[in-house]
C-alpha cells in the first residue's frame, strides 16, 4: 500500500497540484496562505521522492523507527533483510535516485543561490561605498542615480536602497508606501522562499510543480508585501507608487516594488477582492501542514503501530511486577 501511495502523492504533486493552484483565485487573495501551500507543496514532494528511493534500500519499518528512535526505545530485532540479486538492485535504484536528486539540488544550489548571494554582497558593499542615508530616514540609503527605483537588499544589515530618481518622483506619502513594502520583504524572509523555489525549478526545470511554484511564489510574495503596504498606507497609496516605479530597474538578485505583475497587482489594489473566509483560511493552513506531515508520517506511523505490538510495556518506578502463572 505503502508503494501506491507514495507514486499517487508524487505524481498528483508534481502534476495536478501546479494545475489546481495556479488558476486558484483565493491565492491571489491571501497570499502568504499561498506562499505556504506552495512551499510545502514543493518540500513535500521532494521529501515523497527521497523517501521511495529509501524504501528501496530498507524497509519502511526500519525508516519509521531510525525517525522515532529518540523517542522510543525497543530492544528487539525487527528486521532481518536477506541480500538477494532483487534486494541489491532495489537499493542500487533507491540510492541512484537519492543521489540525483541530491546531485540536482547540489548543482543548483551552485548555480543559482550561492551566486545571487554573492551578488547581493557585491551589490551592498558598492551601495554602502557610493551611497548616503536619508536625511531625515535612517532606514534607507540613497544613491545618486536618475533612475527611479527602489529596493531591498537582504544582507547582513538589511538594506533598503532608493536612487534620486525615486525620490524625485515620489512625494513622502508614496515614498512612505515602497518603504513599508520593502520592509515587508524583509520581515517576511521573501528572499529565502524564493531562493528555494528558484532553486528546485534550476534542479528540476522539467517538472511542472517546481517551475510554476517559482514564478508563483515571487508574484505572491509581492502581492504579501503591497498587502502589507496597503495596511499601513492605502491601497490607492500602493498602487499609484507602484505605476511610478513600473520603469525603474533594479538588480536581478534583490526584490523590488516594480519587479513581477505588475498590471495585475495594481488591479488587485484599486480592485480589492472580499478576504477568504476563516475557514478557508484554516483549511489552507491545515493543508499546508498536512503536505509537511505526509513524507513523514508514511513511515512513522506503522513504525508506532509495530512498536506498540511488539515492544514490552514499561513498569512504573517502584512498582512490583506482577507474578505469571
Amino acid at each position: 500500500m505503502t508503494a501506491p501511495l507514495l507514486a499517487s502523492h508524487i505524481l498528483a504533486m508534481l502534476f495536478l497540484t501546479p494545475r489546481l493552484l495556479r488558476g486558484s483565485s483565493w491565492t491571489r487573495r491571501a497570499p502568504r496562505l499561498g506562499i505556504g501551500v506552495w512551499t510545502a507543496a514543493c518540500l513535500s514532494t521532494l521529501a515523497a521522492v527521497c523517501l521511495a528511493g529509501a524504501l528501496l534500500i530498507v524497509p519502511l519499518l526500519t525508516v519509521g523507527h531510525a525517525i522515532i528512535s529518540l523517542v522510543l526505545v525497543c530492544d528487539i530485532s525487527l528486521h532481518h533483510v536477506s541480500r538477494t540479486t532483487a534486494s541489491l538492485a532495489m537499493d542500487v535504484t533507491g540510492a541512484g535516485v537519492i543521489a540525483v536528486i541530491a546531485a540536482r539540488i547540489l548543482y543548483a544550489t551552485t548555480t543559482v543561490a550561492l551566486p545571487q548571494r554573492r551578488l547581493r554582497r557585491r551589490h551592498a558593499d558598492a551601495v554602502r561605498v557610493l551611497g548616503h542615508r536619508h536625511p531625515t530616514r535612517g532606514d534607507i540609503l540613497v544613491l545618486e542615480h536618475p533612475v527611479p527605483a527602489v529596493y531591498c537588499l537582504p544582507t547582513h544589515h538589511r538594506l533598503i536602497v532608493v536612487t534620486e530618481g525615486a525620490l524625485a518622483l515620489l512625494d513622502p506619502p508614496l515614498l512612505d508606501a515602497v518603504i513599508a513594502h520593502e520592509h515587508a520583504h524583509l520581515r517576511g524572509h521573501h528572499y529565502l522562499i524564493t531562493t528555494v523555489t528558484a532553486v528546485l525549478a534550476r534542479a528540476f526545470p522539467r517538472l511542472p510543480l517546481f517551475t510554476v511554484a517559482n514564478d508563483e511564489v515571487r508574484r505572491l510574495a509581492e502581492m504579501a508585501a503591497d498587502d502589507s503596504a496597503a495596511r499601513r498606507c492605502t491601497p490607492h497609496t500602493v498602487a499609484r507608487a507602484l505605476l511610478d516605479l513600473v520603469a525603474g530597474q533594479v538588480p536581478a538578485p534583490v526584490l523590488g516594488m516594480a519587479g513581477v505583475g505588475t498590471a495585475e497587482r495594481v488591479r488587485r489594489l484599486l480592485a480589492p477582492s472580499r478576504p477568504i473566509s476563516p475557514a478557508a483560511r484554516y483549511l489552507a493552513a491545515a493543508s499546508a501542514t498536512a503536505l509537511l506531515v505526509m513524507p513523514i508520517a508514511v513511515p512513522t506511523v506503522p513504525a508506532l503501530v509495530d512498536d506498540a505490538a511488539h515492544c514490552p510495556p514499561a513498569v512504573t518506578a517502584g512498582a512490583t511486577p506482577r507474578p505469571t502463572h
